[in-house]
């Protein structure tokens, strides 16, 4: 399953990187003492990032190397839940379907190519949770400092992983089968609160700004519900086929049923907690990356439920239809795109037109970053928010050297010239304006831009090519023109 999951992802892997993954190239584009304060100002640990610089130094800056840290962590993925369905169902072609699922499914395929840290806190999540039941079974040492190990290395993979752990505890604790287990259980919870506690600030600094996600998260996300209406869907043939076995009153392990129980609490109340905070403005949560890890899991509890079913061709035939539900619903062919963000073509078409130019023009990037609002603040002195407003320009996709007036725009009303750009921009310059977003967005920051200088008469002109997802636009000023 591993190598049929490659063929999956590696025709991905030179895709153009989109914004995200552009502010993973622009974290470790420099020195390593940048990466702490370049992650911090786009709300992660740095963990992830180290690593990433630190194969790059061998590599060198690709869109593959930047992927691939990615790429390995999701095969892997998919190989640990092949392995564990194989363990507890003892049968090869269930092993491979559930495999198969995982190997096909867009989500899985897209964060095991994207520069980004997610697909190895999958990795990471999966080992946690098969950790977090042998401890609650065995209460054995190991399994309880694994435990904590894994839940400290993915927290500083990703901060939103607490949401995750915190379920798992919860599920260990209402599924622990004694009070030794629950004791164990308090001292692994206090040493995994003293291993992030160093974070404490951090986390406090980004819940205040808990509002900026608000504005494209919501509790009633036509996305995420179709995301998870998908995901659970490869679930009801196996689960109707199971309430069928217990109306029956069939034998099932008291074990099986455990584990069951565990990973029902595991999926589910992450979930719902995360769609909570969303409902009540606490914290916008309900989110697809950061539930990944309980998607990863929901094929854990697949695996479980088959588990329990008599006879294998009954298990073997509702995987099969899971496979089927997950194929038309969960299917993403490898030749097609999945960014959308075409950024090398921009840059190299706004690229020579800088080289065609007799003076170099003025660069202004609305790269489409929430946190760029920053821009309009005090606080914009303080770390270097107008490079991170430029950010998919300073690091694999560059223009010309000659083009060094680079400003960025704030993600509200952009358009709108900021502070620096108003004390600084020449009157007489050529703008080069490039927009994330489809040509009606660029073509509404561009309009914003020229109202907010009237006495320079700019003349706008679209010119080609443009991308789907990425725009540019040129602004010369009536009294530059020939």
């Amino acid at each position: 399953m591993m190598g049929v999951s490659l063929f999956f992802r590696l025709p991905l892997l030179e895709e153009s990187l989109w914004v995200d993954e552009l502010h993973t190239a622009w974290v470790v584009a420099d020195s390593p003492q940048e990466i702490p304060e370049r992650a911090a100002m786009g709300n992660q640990s740095p963990l992830y990032f180290l690593g990433v610089w630190a194969w790059l130094q061998t590599s060198g800056m690709h869109e593959w190397s930047l992927r691939l840290p990615s790429l390995l962590a999701g095969v892997l993925a998919v190989g640990l839940v092949t392995v564990i369905t194989h363990r507890w169902t003892k049968d090869g072609w269930i092993a491979l379907g559930i495999g198969l699922i995982a190997a096909m499914d867009k989500d899985w395929i897209f964060f095991a190519t994207e520069a980004r840290t997610y697909a190895l806190v999958q990795a990471v999540a999966i080992a946690q949770v098969i950790v977090a039941w042998q401890a609650c079974q065995h209460d054995r040492v190991a399994a309880w400092l694994g435990l904590i190990s894994l839940s400290l290395i993915n927290f500083y993979l990703h901060y939103s992983t607490l949401l995750f752990t915190g379920g798992v505890g919860l599920a260990m604790l209402i599924s622990a089968a004694n009070r030794p287990v629950r004791k164990h259980l308090l001292l692994a919870g206090i040493v995994l609160l003293l291993g992030i506690g160093v974070s404490v600030p951090h986390l406090l600094s980004i819940f205040e700004r808990r509002a900026n996600w608000a504005q494209f998260i919501s509790a009633t996300s036509s996305n995420e519900w179709t995301r998870w209406g998908t995901v659970f869907a490869f679930l009801i043939p196996a689960s109707i086929a199971l309430l069928i076995a217990w109306l029956r009153q069939t034998a099932i392990p008291q074990l099986q049923k455990r584990r069951f129980f565990f990973l029902t609490l595991v999926v589910l109340l992450p979930l719902a907690t995360a769609w909570l905070t969303t409902a009540t403005g606490v914290a916008a949560l309900f989110f697809g990356r950061y539930l990944f890890s309980v998607e990863a899991c929901v094929l854990l509890l697949l695996a479980s439920i088959v588990a329990m079913l008599p006879g294998k061709w009954v298990a073997r035939g509702v995987l099969a239809l899971a496979v089927l539900l997950s194929f038309f619903g969960r299917f993403h062919s490898p030749w097609q795109g999945m960014r959308g963000e075409n950024w090398p073509q921009v840059v190299q078409a706004a690229s020579d037109r800088i080289n065609s130019l007799d003076l170099p023009p003025e660069i202004v990037i609305a790269a489409g970053l929430i946190e760029t609002d920053i821009l309009l603040t005090d606080e914009a002195e303080d770390q270097p928010w107008d490079e991170f407003a430029r950010l998919p320009l300073e690091s694999i996709y560059r223009l010309p050297a000659q083009a060094t007036e680079r400003f960025g725009l704030t993600y509200t009303n952009a358009g709108q010239p900021t502070p620096r750009y108003q004390a600084e921009s020449a009157d007489q310059a050529t703008v080069i304006l490039i927009v994330r977003g489809r040509d009606s967005k660029a073509d509404q920051v561009a309009r914003r831009l020229q109202a907010a200088f009237p006495e320079r008469d700019y003349r706008i002109e679209t010119p080609q090519p443009q991308t789907y997802g990425v725009q540019w636009r040129v602004l010369t000023p009536q009294a530059s023109s020939p």
